[in-house]
């Protein structure tokens, strides 16, 4: 019987820290990577390179699932929700590719660590009793401590349109919420309070958020995750709950175990180096992802057009939670030729067959490794991407490109690998992609 000692001691530091509720504010929290020191999830048994591999293997099994799903015939259109933009930023520690937010339920603040998603809409945490949840190190949810905890009822709204529910017996809204991965859960749509912690030691606060009470869930989730924040483009996202139009995120590059942001609401970008591109979003439930054009690259002075076909208009989803870049088939292997006919490294064919990347080059350790300048087009301006936004040491001594080839054609991910020490602003609202140069371990 934890749950009373427990509640009495959330009860008490309520009473100790200060409350702004639907505050403008800007908050932080420890937000690290899974396999980061600082993460909460952090194996002490597996080396760097065993967790690059294992996340090299979870990108190919999210860019598969994810492909499966979303080819598909639907429209692409320019999103245009202008709503409220409060300003108010979290903070992310950074140690590699997928990172965890600290967010707090209900009237009692109860602590979750939960993954950070741009590819999904609901946010949600395993709920007591919990009918077939997976091993969870931290006590579960009990969302009748809280005041302000009420089940969704079948006539709101969101249950009516979320795409992703059902009617039960008693008019409440239940919830079926399936990943790329093969993850699920399954539970009770409620409503409650969800607050942030922020910088300055005061809390933001937002009420009658919509969650999912997870009752069944399974998949590649561990005992220290506790759920998921859904920042998608959709309803029910936390951003579009709390009437957020705009946010950016700063990933620090892997390996560095350093404290990050990431802000909600309007973040002024200025840098020479700004990049500002369209931003498209699907006009469905079921496809609630960032998408932008990617028209070609160059490695070095070679110029790399798709040949095939014409990417603009919106085929390559920006992912936060997948550590690859999977783009274009033509594309691809035109940089990787142009990659060889450049580079005199020795090629790792035993590495390259391990991990399906494609290529790998053995680094001697008094080399310093130095690649062509690899710049993106986007429609809209051009990325210079550096040496950790394009490769990933998988062993000692050992560099492989951290891109592979997509062949779904209208299906593409922009991994976060590729999205490091950028500021990166998701600018829903006035339909605007944009990337700021930054050292993200010093972004403040």
């Amino acid at each position: 019987m934890a749950y009373p000692y427990t509640l009495l001691c959330l009860f008490l530091a309520l009473v100790l820290l200060p409350l702004h509720s639907n505050a403008a504010s800007t908050f932080q929290i420890g937000i690290v990577h899974r396999d980061s020191l600082l993460s909460p999830t952090h194996n002490k048994s597996a080396t760097p390179f065993d967790n690059v591999k294992r996340a090299i293997q979870r990108s190919f099994a999210r860019e598969k699932a994810l492909a499966s799903i979303t080819h598909a015939n639907v429209s692409i259109n320019a999103s245009r929700h202008a709503k409220r933009s409060d300003l108010f930023s979290t903070p992310v520690r950074g140690g590699g590719f997928e990172f965890l937010m600290k967010i707090y339920l209900g009237t009692q603040f109860y602590p979750i660590w939960a993954i950070i998603d741009t590819g999904s809409a609901l946010t949600w945490t395993q709920c007591f009793p919990c009918k077939a949840c997976y091993q969870q190190n931290d006590l579960l949810y009990a969302p009748d401590f809280s005041l302000l905890y009420k089940s969704a009822l079948c006539t709101d709204d969101l249950c009516q349109g979320a795409g992703i529910t059902s009617c039960g017996a008693d008019s409440h809204c239940n919830y079926l919420y399936s990943y790329a991965d093969g993850s699920y859960t399954a539970g009770n749509l409620i409503t409650d309070q969800v607050s942030f912690s922020t910088t300055t030691g005061i809390h933001v606060s937002f009420q009658k958020v919509y969650l999912g009470c997870g009752y069944a869930n399974a998949g590649v989730f561990s005992p220290e995750q506790d759920g998921i924040v859904g920042l998608a483009n959709s309803p029910l996202s936390l951003t579009n709950q709390i009437g957020v139009t705009v946010f950016s995120y700063c990933l620090p590059a892997y390996g560095t175990s350093v404290e990050s942001k990431i802000t909600f609401g309007p973040l002024a970008l200025s840098d020479p180096g700004l990049v500002t591109t369209p931003l498209y979003t699907y006009s469905s439930y079921y496809y609630p992802f960032y998408f932008f054009s990617i028209t070609g690259f160059r490695v070095g002075d070679s110029e790399i057009t798709p040949w095939f076909y014409d990417y603009t208009g919106g085929y390559t989803i920006i992912d936060s939670g997948t550590t690859l870049s999977f783009i274009p088939w033509d594309l691809y292997y035109g940089i990787v030729y142009a990659l060889s006919s450049s580079v005199n490294y020795q090629e790792n064919y035993d590495v390259e067959y391990q991990t399906g990347l494609y290529p790998c080059y053995n680094v001697p350790s008094s080399d310093t490794f130095t690649i062509p300048q690899i710049v993106v087009h986007f429609d809209g301006g051009d990325l210079e991407l550096s040496v950790k936004n394009t490769f990933l040491e998988v062993e000692p001594g050992v560099q492989c490109f951290a891109f592979a080839p997509s062949y779904y054609y209208f299906y593409n991910i922009w991994g976060n690998i590729a999205q490091t020490n950028f500021i990166v602003q998701y600018d829903i609202g006035n339909g605007q992609l944009k990337f700021q140069p930054t050292d993200c371990s010093t972004f403040t």
